[in-house]
This record gives C-alpha cells, structure tokens and sequence, in this order.
C-alpha cells in the first residue's frame, strides 16, 4: 500500500508537471490547477455560446419562415453604412433592388435588431396614410430628451401623442395668407444674394446656406444674420455661419452620430451627442428671450390661442431655424447642380423665367409671378426626388398588427411592439417601375403628369406626420432659383467634373466633397 501511495504521488507530481510545461495533455479535474488554460476555456466557452446567440438572432426572420438575408454580428445587413463606405440610404436601395419579388423585406440593421423594409407602394399608404398609421406613428429617431429638451418640441421627433400637439402649433404659420406675410422676408434675401452672386468657382452649399439662413433669421427672429453682403462691412464673422452652416456637414463624429439618431440610444448618450450643442440651446434661448415683436414666425406663435410658455417658444424658434435652413439649402444645391447638368431643361427655365418677367415688369419676386413658375418649381421637385433630405423615414411599432403576405402563398407577419419599419424613400424615387428612367433629370414628371397616387414621391413625407414648412422650403428656393437663373446660366466650375457623390456619414443629405459650380452672365430673351 505504501508503494502505491508513493507511486500515486509519484504519478501526480508528474502530471502536474506536464500542465506547467504542455497544456495539450490537461484533462478537466486538472485546468483549476493551470489558471492561464481555465481562462482560455472560458474564453472559448462565452464566444461559442456568443456565437450561438449571434446565430440565432441572425436567423430570427427565417424561423419565421420568411425570405431574409443573414444577420451578421454587430452589423446586420449595414456592413457598408457601418464602415462609412456606403449612406444608409444606398444600403436599403440595394435591399430594395436585390428583392423586387417581395411586398416587404425582413433584415436587419445594426447591432442586428430585426427591422422590416417595405417595398409595396399599398403598404406604405397604409403604414403613411391609411389603416395602420396608429399602429406605428412614431419616428424611429433616437434624441435625449433630457439632454436635447429644444429638439424634443420638434414635431418630427416626438413621439405619442405630443407630435400632434407640436404640429398643430406649426401648421397656421404656412398657410397660404402667411406665406404672402413671409415673402418680404425672402425677397429681402434674395436682394442680397443677387448683388453677391459669384463671379468665379463657387461651392453651392455654401452660398445655398448664406442666404437661407439669411432667410429664416428674418422670417422667425426678425433678425439680419449678416450671411450676405459684402464682408468688408461686417466687423466680425456672423455667428449665424460659424454656429449652424457646419451643423450638419460630415465631420469626424458625424458616422456616431448618425448611428445614434438612428439606431441607438446608448451610443447617443455613451458619446453624449446632443441633436442640438448646448451652447446653440442656450443662444436659441437667448435670442427668443430677446424678441422684439414685429411680423415673423415667432410672434404669431407666442400670439397664438394655446398661449405658449417660454421653453415651448424656443423649441418651436429650434425646429422652425434647423428644420429652415439646411434642408431648403441642400435643395436649392442640388437643382442647380442638375441644370448645370442638363443644359436643355436649364434652357426650358430660362425661357419660363423670362415669359414671367415679361409679363410682371421684370419683377420675379411678386406673389404671382412666383405662382407661375410651374417649370421651376417642378425642376426642384424633381432635383428633390433624386437629392431626397432624408434618405428613408423610420417607423416604430406601437401597436401590433399584421402584414399580408410577404409574397404570395406566404403566411401574413405579425408586427410586434418596438419592430422598426423602414420606408426606404430614396430607393423608391429611384425605381424604375415608378420612374422611367429614374437618374435622369426630368422636371417634367412634375409638370405634365397627375399627382403621384400612392407614396412614390416622399421628398416631404406623406399623411399627418408629412413636413409642414413645405411652402415656405419651396416659396425660398424657388425665390433665389429665380434670383440667380434670372441673369446667369449655371456650369459645372470644371470641363470633366466627376458626378456629386453623397456622403456616407451624415443624417441628412449632404456632398462628399462639396457642390462645385461657376455662373456665367447671359442676356434675358
């Protein structure tokens, strides 16, 4: 017995050894004993069963029995938006093409949440318009409210039932009464720009933003922002420019921040991204605190029947100047870009310009020679249907209901609470089933042809959540379209300019690397 308990000991010295010396021989009872080889095994363990979980979220949709692709870890289907190769929007048009058999697509969007993008032009009426807009009213927009408590009073960011609330205060100041009350305002502006049109290479964006924001501190505050003019006179930079033209350009956060709005709140408050910089918070603030009456936007708000505390008039002041200018800015870039592209429709709007004129002694900025400009305003409708602001809307689930069929002899989906449904606006102006043709530039699809029926035009949304500053995005682009075309034609600035690519990073729609275009003088006919 004692040479077997020597010999056991004997036996166990030495296969203690081979741990410390050759892990490949370690049996279970062994691996409390060689730490290094436990925490490997553990490693192993939490990635397979990583890897499982993984898989099984990945293949949510098809254990449905539904057509999807793959969900790769973190990613989803996003890979290309996740490495800023490609927009978001460029992303859900290739889904969209790659499944034209499909009423809906089932996929998913970063950090794999499952996520349904829907195709049929009947759904989207019915999910913007008709029977299931209760069901998922709200805008899949992920703002702090706490932190960002100016942005929450932004119709289009709130949720339940406050968004008809913020809504309703808004509408009454873009009636067609108020537009003829704003239009001094613009034509102001646009005096202003016509005396500094460029004389050489010009970056589009850049003077598009001078003058709207030009615009909107007239027509909300009553203010000059001092965006144009001549520079010599002004003694420091406008705070206006410094503050709110790179907003919401691409910058080194802008991909972040973009993944926060739109899918994830945690990334929003981990990298604490404001939708508004507090500082802009407490200008905005400052400058409704500072109001002086007269007639712009704000004072028939705070003159309105629901009485409107202090903070409610500053976050109406916040959505009215951000919601103004930047998207009326990137409008009036790009339809400019595409008639230096298409110098026949350029052409077809000079000579529109100048029947207009004729008849209202050269006065363009009149109410009614405005209204006349039909060509015009189809060429920005149509450069707005290419150049979309946002490049798909968002809707979260709110109330479960149920989808048809994805295809036909398919079983109908049963949308659960807190589903995002994609409707992937820019992929749907570029179908060629709705479009012919659809990346030419052709105003006249605006102009000849009856109203869109469906949701084949989303350029400012559709049904009770569709954009309210509608007339007042068109009545200023149109303004300086008219302002700029009256005297000049548009080129590119360079002989062989590649095409405008859109960046990858940002929210809105935004160039790459910018909107370069020179202005040439002609003769009016």
């Amino acid at each position: 017995m004692e040479s077997r308990s020597v010999l056991h000991t004997q036996l166990f010295s030495a296969i203690q050894l081979h741990c410390e010396c050759n892990w490949s021989g370690l049996v279970p009872f062994q691996l409390f004993r060689c730490p290094k080889m436990l925490l490997l095994l553990l490693l192993f363990i939490l990635l397979a069963a990583t890897l499982l979980v993984w898989k099984r979220q990945g293949n949510h949709w098809r254990r449905l029995g539904l057509e999807a692709p793959f969900g790769w870890p973190l990613v989803g289907n996003m890979l290309d938006f996740a490495l800023a190769r490609r927009s978001y929007g460029e992303v859900y048009q290739e889904i969209y093409t790659q499944n034209s058999g499909l009423r809906y697509v089932c996929f998913y969007r970063l950090f794999n949440e499952p996520a349904i993008l829907v195709r049929d032009q009947e759904l989207l009426r019915h999910i913007l318009v008709g029977s299931n807009f209760a069901n998922c009213a709200d805008n899949a927009v992920y703002v702090d409210h706490q932190r960002d408590v100016l942005a929450s009073h932004n119709p289009f960011i709130a949720n339940g039932n406050r968004w008809r609330l913020l809504r309703a205060d808004l509408v009454p100041l873009f009636t067609p009464s108020r537009m003829r009350q704003t239009l001094p305002h613009v034509a102001q502006a646009c005096q202003l720009l016509r005396d500094q049109v460029p004389l050489g290479r010009f970056e589009a964006k850049d003077l598009a933003t001078r003058y709207t924001l030009q615009v909107v501190a007239s027509a909300i505050f009553g203010l000059d922002a001092h965006c144009l003019g001549s520079r010599e006179k002004v003694a420091s930079p406008s705070r206006w420019l410094e503050w709110l033209a790179p907003l919401f350009q691409p910058s080194a956060w802008s991909l972040l921040e973009t993944m926060s709005l739109l899918h994830s709140s945690r990334l929003g408050r981990l990298i604490g991204h404001r939708y508004v910089p507090l500082p802009l918070q407490h200008w905005f603030r400052e400058l409704v605190a500072a109001r002086s009456g007269g007639d712009n936007l704000l004072q028939w708000l705070a003159e309105s029947k629901r009485g409107l505390e202090m903070e409610e008039l500053a976050g109406h002041a916040t959505t009215l100047l951000l919601e103004g200018y930047e998207t009326s800015a990137m409008l009036l870039a790009f339809v400019l870009y595409e008639l230096a592209l298409n110098e026949e429709a350029q052409q077809r709007l000079h000579f529109e310009l100048d029947a207009v004129a004729q008849r209202h002694a050269g006065n363009l900025l009149d109410q009614v020679a405005l209204g006349e400009l039909r060509y015009a305003e189809a060429a920005l409708l149509e450069a707005l249907r290419l150049h979309p602001a946002m490049q798909a809307l968002q809707k979260r689930c709110t109330k479960s209901f149920t989808l048809p069929a994805q295809k036909s002899g398919a079983g109908e989906l049963k949308v659960h609470v807190g589903t995002v449904l994609v409707l992937p606006v820019q992929a749907i102006h570029l179908d060629s089933e709705l479009y012919p043709a659809p990346k030419e530039f052709r105003p006249d699809r605006f102009l000849h042809q009856p109203p869109p029926v469906g949701c084949r035009f989303l350029g400012f949304g559709a049904g009770p959540r569709m954009c309210p500053g509608m007339r007042l995005g068109l009545l200023q682009t149109k303004a300086a379209l008219a302002t700029l075309l009256q005297d000049h034609c548009v080129l590119l600035a360079d002989e062989g300019q590649c095409r405008v690519e859109v960046s990858p990073l940002t929210f809105l729609t935004a160039s790459r690397k910018g909107i370069w275009l020179r202005f040439e003088r002609r003769t009016p006919g």
